[in-house]
């Protein structure tokens, strides 16, 4: 395959904010910022941060050399369009079907519901800010974010600052908020599109880079914690049933067994459930003795008791909801048919666990594996890795859009048919709707996404008990409340502090009066 400049992260993640401060999202190597709010309390933006390389890559797409570009190589212009078509798109949850605000799905005749400033370009080392400040929805203008780039001539995405209301505003009776997903004359700020950029030479010569695309989401109030199933997780099954990459025929213990099973120990910091299977001496405490599940000659017991819970997502028949069945079927996460049935791992996972049950592994714990991507891809992993990958009901960042095919041009990478604002376009409107509704059911015992959104914390303060993380927000009234639209971005960030029992994630950065 011949060499050609690229824009990585293929897949850059920028998140909501009402600050003007913003934070660098995920990267290898890149620690957390100290703090997620600013010195005024409101909470940051996180920057999604694209980097050129030239690549070089074999013929089965797998990177072998990379070296980053900048200004010093020659002159680099970025482009970004983002758009918000929420408001035209598809209903998600109205049993009438039908488009959100009578849409017709011409955007020519929908322009009015189109969130579209049109695209932004800037150039060189710590450019100013452009701003997404033209676009509107039904002539209220609504900022979608900025672009800039930093002392390395790097592009930096910050999103809009969370800003949902109705046109015309709220209070309003005649634009309550109409459930969790579908709600006419109701507006957001988060966004989609493509990043562009061209890089000029000294010779004169122009070559334009393999585009990358930008979803700009909610914010994440675990950022430590991933999902069981992650964005990556999603876009890489995809490419293994496409043909276009390959599970390795010998899993790593350490590279692909243990991140599943610490992802789901993690969940004891934000669901007291999962805390109560997930946590001391309890079986599902998997993070008690890697050793044991690290070692071939001996499959664990702990294997084949986890792969009799878990659900393949090729599995058949579909097993019955959880609450009519004596099997604890895991994750007590629901897939996205809200049918209460859970939610299942990725046909990838799934054969990965089959082969660490059948003791065909590496156990490679205390030989760990060197990383398996060069930068770009690292960057591509780790920015998706902190999304999540269902359930898309109609999801947190995006949807049911990226486990279509026809997304991607190729692994990891937006196909150039996709328009901006089409992947986060299904998602909840207003998203707050949704991020309020989907909490943890009593019914059934099962949540939603609690390594984005939270069920229940340990606070900072008084780490020993649990207690709800929306608490101070008012429950779920559709039709009358807005506690989430309101104050969402007061809620407390799930993150790592030691102390003399050792490392735990508590609720920290709670706005105290809420």
């Amino acid at each position: 395959m011949p060499t050609r400049i690229e824009i990585h992260p293929a897949i850059g993640i920028a998140r909501l904010g009402p600050s003007e401060e913003f934070f660098v999202a995920p990267e290898p190597g890149l620690p957390p910022p100290d703090r997620y709010r600013d010195a005024g309390g409101r909470l940051k933006r996180q920057a999604a941060r694209f980097r050129l390389f030239e690549c070089e890559r074999d013929d089965a797409g797998i990177l072998t050399t990379a070296r980053e570009l900048g200004p010093e190589t020659g002159e680099i212009t970025w482009t970004v369009h983002l758009v918000n078509r929420k408001g035209a798109a598809p209903n998600f949850a109205k049993p009438s079907g039908g488009r959100r605000n009578q849409a017709t799905g011409n955007d020519e005749q929908d322009g009015a519901l189109i969130i579209d400033p049109g695209p932004r370009s800037v150039s060189g080392r710590s450019a100013p800010p452009a701003p997404f400040d033209t676009g509107s929805f039904k002539e209220t203008v609504v900022p979608l974010g900025d672009i800039r780039t930093d002392s390395f001539g790097r592009l930096l995405v910050c999103g809009g600052h969370g800003e949902s209301d109705s046109v015309p505003p709220q209070p309003n009776p005649e634009r309550p908020i109409q459930g969790f997903a579908d709600s006419d004359g109701w507006f957001d700020d988060t966004a989609d599109g493509p990043v562009e950029a061209t890089i000029r030479f000294a010779s004169g010569d122009m070559v334009t880079a393999e585009p990358a695309w930008v979803i700009v989401g909610p914010a994440d109030f675990a950022p430590e914690i991933k999902n069981l199933v992650t964005l990556y997780d999603v876009a890489f099954d995809v490419a293994v049933r496409e043909g276009q990459r390959s599970m390795p025929a010998t899993p790593s213990f350490v590279r692909d067994i243990q991140p599943i099973l610490q992802r789901a120990v993690d969940y004891q910091w934000v669901n007291r459930f999962a805390n109560g299977g997930h946590s001391g001496s309890r079986p599902g405490n998997f993070a008690s003795d890697w050793s044991a599940l690290a070692n071939p000659a001996n499959p664990p017991a702990e294997a084949q008791f986890l792969l009799d819970r878990l659900r393949d997502s090729t599995q058949s028949p579909i097993p019955p909801p959880v609450e009519s069945h004596a099997r604890r079927w895991m994750p007590r996460l629901h897939d996205e048919h809200n049918d209460a049935r859970v939610l299942p791992v990725t046909s990838v996972q799934y054969t990965m666990l089959l082969q660490w049950a059948a003791g065909n592994f590496t156990g490679d714990l205390q030989n760990p594996p060197p990383p398996p991507d060069l930068l770009p891809d690292a960057l591509d992993r780790a920015a998706l890795e902190s999304c999540s990958g269902g359930a898309f009901f109609p999801g947190i960042e995006v949807g049911q859009v990226m486990k279509d095919p026809g997304t991607y041009e190729e692994p990891f990478r937006i196909a150039r048919t996709m328009r901006p604002g089409q992947l986060t376009a299904g998602n909840a409107l207003p998203w707050q709707a949704d991020f309020h509704a989907c909490t943890w059911e009593m019914q059934g015992f099962i949540g939603w996404w609690p390594a984005q959104r939270p069920d229940h914390v340990r606070p900072e303060n008084a780490a020993t008990t649990m207690v709800d993380w929306a608490r101070g927000i008012s429950g779920v009234q559709d039709g009358t409340d807005r506690d989430m639209v309101d104050g969402w971005h007061r809620l407390g960030i799930v993150r790592s502090r030691a102390n003399a029992s050792g490392t735990m994630l508590l609720e920290t950065e709670r706005d105290p009066t809420l």
